[in-house]
């Protein structure tokens, strides 16, 4: 500092931290002008000078642009203002970057395959409402051209991913594994066998009841199999086929059936085709993703019930022969 309280430029790079040529460039554009020049020629700063410097310095290490900054230095728009369209911008980069380390963690759980790493990157790009589309497209191409029951597809139709606008992390990994999924060729060709069933039985009249008495059905399955399950109830003992036939009764009667040989092929045909893994997870994805109640795992009390209802057809046969 000379006796007039001006500093060099040499001496506001060392208080300031920044580099000569930076303070430079700031001073040609106009966003730190020194107050003066030496006899020598050399560029003057004051105190405010630094404090300009310093403001600058801070906003473009926020990712302010240089033209925003300009404004804030000539008052033409507020700090505030500044501050919380930069902080929404960093939100928007904040949930893309999150997406992509969800989706790269997906890529690397299932090994370095290119192919799997360049699906990842597909899906990395997609935004929240095109993988949102993934799940309505699968639920459409599920059920064109079939049948159904009308309160069974409005429900079906209902049942679509609605993440919030500020996600969990635990949330986006949820949508990139349920990208995944409903992306599987294999998984989707599954749904549509499941539907394609469900519309034929409803046309011959094999399927009667309604959503209601079926989630009855479903919940003894869940009740009664689940807990012989996890008493570790044998599916080929006499206390599995007692718990049989209370399951099969209630599936009779939600579906409006005779409890018959019949009908246990065909429910049997109906939980074989529903016991799969990979539909539990959807469903379970989907809690995560809208922020519900997590549903309960359908699958083991479901192929222990069609192991045990197996059993006791088998029993039933050779007591024939």
């Amino acid at each position: 500092m000379d006796d007039e309280g001006l500093y060099t430029i040499g001496r506001v790079a060392r208080l300031s931290g920044l580099p000569v040529p930076t303070i430079r460039y700031y001073s040609d554009e106009g966003l730190v002008p020194p107050v003066g020049r030496s006899p020598g020629g050399y560029r003057l700063y004051d105190d405010e000078a630094l404090s300009r410097l310093e403001l600058v310095r801070t906003l473009r290490e926020l990712g302010v642009d240089l033209a925003t900054v300009a404004r804030v230095l000539t008052g033409a728009q507020s700090l505030a203002q500044v501050a919380d369209r930069q902080a929404a911008a960093l939100e928007t980069q904040i949930q893309a970057l999150r997406v992509r380390q969800a989706v790269l963690r997906h890529a690397a759980s299932r090994g370095s395959d290119p192919a799997e790493v360049a699906r990842a990157g597909r899906l990395a790009g997609l935004s929240a409402g095109q993988r949102r589309r993934m799940v309505t497209d699968l639920i459409g191409e599920a059920t064109r051209g079939l049948e159904m029951d009308p309160v069974f597809a409005a429900q079906l139709r209902s049942t679509l991913p609605d993440p919030p606008d500020d996600p969990t992390v635990a949330q986006v990994e949820a949508w990139v594994e349920l990208a995944y999924l409903v992306s599987d060729p294999d998984f989707r060709a599954g749904v549509r066998a499941a539907f394609e069933r469900h519309a034929a039985d409803r046309v011959s009249g094999a399927d009667q009841g309604d959503p209601e008495s079926w989630r009855r059905a479903e919940r003894a399955v869940l009740d009664l199999a689940g807990a012989a399950l996890a008493e570790g109830v044998r599916p080929t003992s006499a206390r599995a086929r007692a718990v049989v036939d209370q399951v099969v009764a209630a599936f009779a009667d939600a579906h409006r059936r005779d409890d018959d040989a019949v009908f246990r092929v065909w429910l049997a045909e109906r939980v074989r085709v529903g016991a799969d893994a990979r539909v539990s997870r959807y469903w379970r994805l989907l809690a995560v993703i809208n922020d519900g109640p997590p549903k309960p795992d359908a699958v083991p009390p479901a192929r222990w019930f069609l192991r045990a209802l197996e059993a006791a057809g088998e029993k039933q046969d050779s007591r024939r022969r």
